[in-house]
């Protein structure tokens, strides 16, 4: 019993010092989003929960009315065992087709992904045992991130003789709130606090990344020279900027997962008036942002 107690505790530990370090350690992109000009390719990130996590995030792609012309890489994150969370996914993608939405040619290069990480926690999962299976599930988010996750690796090999280009750092990241979440934003946050030390001292391991991204590009005239949402000021790609849309079921309360993630995640989004100017636990000198009902 000692064991289970020990390994869980010191987990649990390691994963606070993480979200910690990244709350507290300012990254060099963090700054002010830029208005940038339209049409510019993005590699948009997309994390789902179990049930009614997967079908809110899905109605309010429908709401916002995404364009497949803009957003010309998609990647989904589902937990493992999630079959219900993958096949809605699969049925959105077939609707933006069948919507004219997605054109012949970007349809048949397969430009969203579905890839599976370990569960968080399991339900019923003892709390001994939770914070090892909430590491497991950080690292592959974290190799989710760098394009380094086997089923990207995969894909990486099959592109190699087609001509649809492999993911890499996706520029937005979106989730609403499940588990999987919280290690996918600490793991992004975390990525770009260490990007400037790896870029220093391992510069080809960074190179290998930025290769896949640049290969991102959309075929308009109004973006040859893009990969991506820049940063005006600095010139320089902008990558892993992450959204946080509380649950519409949230009225009067921020969920755990916001209370957790308010300080690391780049916007925090409520469709509740109620919680408009929630400033966290310690304030942060910032405040969530109502926004309306995002929902289809």
């Amino acid at each position: 019993m000692e064991y289970p107690v020990l390994t869980g505790a010191v987990a649990l530990l390691a994963f606070i010092c993480l979200i910690t370090l990244a709350m507290f350690w300012p990254g060099k992109t963090d700054i002010q989003a830029q208005a940038r000009q339209p049409y510019h390719p993005v590699h948009l990130l997309v994390v789902l929960g179990s049930g009614g996590h997967t079908e809110e995030m899905l109605s309010m792609l429908r709401h916002a009315e995404l364009d497949p012309a803009v957003y010309i890489r998609r990647t989904y994150i589902v937990s493992s065992g999630d079959a219900f969370s993958a096949r809605k996914a699969v049925e959105y993608e077939k609707s933006l087709e069948t919507s004219g939405e997605t054109s012949q040619d970007e349809s048949k290069s397969s430009n969203y992904t579905i890839i599976t990480v370990p569960r968080a926690r399991r339900v019923h999962q003892s709390f001994l045992t939770a914070p090892l299976t909430t590491l497991q599930c950080f690292g592959f988010c974290m190799l989710v991130l760098m394009g380094r996750h086997p089923d990207q690796l995969i894909l990486t090999a099959q592109s190699s003789s087609s001509s649809s280009p492999c993911p890499g750092y996706p520029d937005i990241i979106l989730t609403n709130g499940p588990g999987t979440g919280v290690c996918v934003v600490v793991a992004a946050r975390l990525l770009r606090l260490f990007d400037p030390l790896v870029c220093r001292i391992l510069p080809q391991a960074r190179s290998d990344i930025s290769s896949t991204s640049k290969a991102s590009t959309y075929s308009g005239p109004e973006s040859r020279s893009h990969s991506g949402p820049r940063d005006q000021r600095r010139g320089t790609r902008r990558y892993l900027r992450t959204i946080f849309i509380e649950s519409w079921a949230r009225v009067t309360t921020v969920s755990l997962s916001g209370k957790i993630l308010f300080p690391l995640v780049d916007r925090f989004l409520v469709q509740w008036e109620g919680l408009a100017g929630y400033s966290g636990w310690f304030g942060f000198g910032r405040k969530a942002e109502y926004v309306g009902t995002l929902l289809s």
